[in-house]
Order: C-alpha cells, then sequence, then structure tokens
C-alpha cells in the first residue's frame, strides 16, 4: 500500500503564496511541484492516497441517546423527539440503535413495532441505514476490483503532517497494511504534534494538521495520485457505514474527498463521529469544510458522485500534543 500525500487544513498564517503550507495562488495553483489542496500547497509521496482533511472542528453527528437524536442520521430527527412522549417499549430506544447501526436496517423495523407512534417513524430512520450487506473485502490491504458489488476499488494508507506528529503504521516511504485480509479491523495510533505559531504568532495550521488514514474507492492502478471520481450514484449508494472503535479522547472526523468540477481540486465534506459502536454516515450528514465557523453545504447527491475517497483524520490542537487509537471494520455502503 502506498502512502497518501499530506495536506494542510483549514488554519491560517502568513506565508508566501504559491510555496509548500502556504496557500495557493488565486486560480488555485502553486509553484511546481506543489498541488492545492483544501486551500493549500502540498508536496504529495507515496504510492497511493488523498489528502488530509484538516481545521478546527464544528459539530458532530448525533449520537445514541433517544430516538431524537437518531434522526441525525436520516432527516427523521424531530420525529424522534416527538417519539419520545411515547417511550411505551423499548421500540423508540431500538429505533436509536438503528440510527448508530441501520446496521441491518432491522433496527427501523423495531423502532415501528413501538406503535406508540411517532417513535416507530424515528425507526424508519434505522431503516433509512439499510446497508448492502456485504463489506469491503481487503487482500493484503487493497480492495480489489471485482470483489464488491458497489464498485469500489483501492488501497488503504496512512499520512500525517510534517510537523512532528506520529502515526503507526505509517504508510509514507514504505509500505503497511500488507497483511490485512477480508473486512478488519484496521487500527491507527499516534500522537499528534501540538500546534506551533507562525512569524507572525498566528497559529500554524497550515504546518500542524495532525495524521490521517485513507481508503480510495475508485484507483484501480493503486497509484498516487491516480484516484478516479466514484459515481455512487451508479451503484445507488447513499453513504457508508462501517464498525468504529475509540481507544482515545481524541475526537475523529470523518471526510469525504470531493472532486470539485470547477477547477479539478479536491475538497472536504466532512464532520465529527460519534463514539458509537457502528458509525452510518449519509452524504447529507457531512458539511462542505466542516471545520469552518461557518460551514458550507451538505453533500448532495449529484456532488456525491465525485467522492474519491474517505479518510478518518484526527486533528492537532494548541492545547498540546494529541495522542489517538482507533480501528475501522466492516464498511459496508448505504442503499437507503
Amino acid at each position: 500500500m502506498g502512502a497518501g500525500g499530506t495536506t494542510g487544513s483549514g488554519g491560517t498564517g502568513a506565508c508566501v503564496a504559491g510555496t509548500e503550507g502556504c496557500a495557493c495562488y488565486g486560480n488555485d495553483t502553486c509553484n511546481t511541484p506543489l498541488q492545492c489542496f483544501s486551500h493549500l500547497c502540498v508536496s504529495l509521496t507515496g504510492t497511493a492516497g488523498t489528502t488530509g482533511a484538516g481545521g478546527s472542528a464544528t459539530g458532530a453527528a448525533g449520537t445514541t441517546g433517544s430516538a431524537g437524536t437518531t434522526g441525525t442520521a436520516g432527516t427523521t430527527g424531530s420525529a424522534g423527539t416527538t417519539g419520545a412522549a411515547g417511550t411505551t417499549g423499548s421500540a423508540g430506544t431500538t429505533g436509536a440503535a438503528g440510527t448508530t447501526g441501520g446496521t441491518t436496517g432491522t433496527a427501523g423495523t423495531t423502532g415501528t413495532a413501538g406503535t406508540t407512534g411517532t417513535a416507530g417513524t424515528t425507526g424508519t430512520a434505522g431503516t433509512g441505514g439499510s446497508s448492502s450487506g456485504t463489506s469491503l473485502a481487503f487482500t493484503g490491504g487493497v480492495v480489489i476490483a471485482g470483489s464488491n458489488s458497489i464498485g469500489v476499488t483501492g488501497g488503504l494508507y496512512t499520512f500525517k503532517d510534517s510537523a512532528g506528529s506520529t502515526i503507526s503504521p505509517n504508510c509514507q516511504g514504505g509500505t503497511c497494511f500488507s497483511t490485512l485480509n477480508g473486512a478488519g479491523p484496521f487500527c491507527v495510533s499516534g500522537t499528534n504534534a501540538q500546534v506551533g505559531y507562525n512569524a507572525q504568532l498566528m497559529p500554524d495550521y497550515g504546518t500542524y494538521w495532525g495524521s490521517a488514514v485513507a481508503v480510495d474507492l475508485n484507483n484501480p492502478t493503486n497509484t498516487a495520485n491516480a484516484q478516479l471520481d466514484y459515481k455512487a450514484s451508479d451503484y445507488n449508494v447513499k453513504g457508508f457505514q462501517f464498525g468504529f472503535t475509540n481507544n482515545a479522547t481524541s475526537t475523529v472526523r470523518l471526510t469525504f474527498k470531493v472532486r470539485d468540477l470547477s477547477n479539478n481540486n479536491l475538497v472536504d465534506y466532512c464532520l465529527n463521529l460519534p463514539t458509537t459502536a457502528t458509525s452510518t454516515i449519509h452524504f447529507s450528514d457531512a458539511k462542505l469544510n466542516c471545520y469552518d465557523s461557518v460551514p458550507g453545504p451538505a453533500l448532495g447527491a449529484a456532488t456525491a458522485d465525485h467522492v474519491v475517497g474517505l479518510q478518518w483524520q484526527v486533528w492537532a490542537s494548541l492545547d498540546g500534543p494529541v495522542p489517538f487509537n482507533f480501528c475501522i471494520s466492516n464498511i459496508t455502503a448505504l442503499t437507503q
């Protein structure tokens, strides 16, 4: 598996436009051989992968508390709130499990069993989390073309900033995940360096952005910067579900890397993951540059046809080093 290129995140700093770690030129270009990703000039190394997500986080997906919280997985949040009134049975609570998991799609059905009315309606949010049923299978850390019914092919890799952050396994400059076969789990751990300041005494988020693990969705050659757009609508894919185990206190952000057709750059549609055993994430749950103080719009179906990969990132902090340790498993496509 190749290592992905590194990229900065949403911080600001006064440095020379077009140079590594600094802002891109106005036309989204950089000095050769740098490339412009997430509005920053970065040097891409390794043999596979996309760029990192970044910035400081805002907004997280709902937790599994009540049926209302369940709504955040779909569009049934308000119905869930109504359902709280009818807590006759664990039906509403089961509906919440549907959102966390949408695991089997039956959580929604269980919600309906709670005939106390609107709680059952929230259960349908769980049904909306129905998966394709088959997890992506890795062979030596790569999803082989033709090995699944949803057209996914590409490798798994890690990357990090060059400011002292560490990640294991480290795919930059070597291979990793070569022993990973089946649906996982794959685990990463390390420590992100504390965010430093630039010469203007501003936080230098362009240099200190953290660490990430990623998988390409359409990279048949599994080589660096060869990611193609994954046309999700061809396979009725509306998002992804996966097992998530966070063994540290750091927050993990999921990013859909999406090609901007206006300039061919990759942009971030992202959200912070809830601390639940199964994450059910529809494309519409993610927002453009979720780390900005005012995030952009949600990821729509047409734009989602240009997703190139999934990334799980832990970002750096001004408050001190950030240790992380988490695992991902059983990645499946959501079809509802």
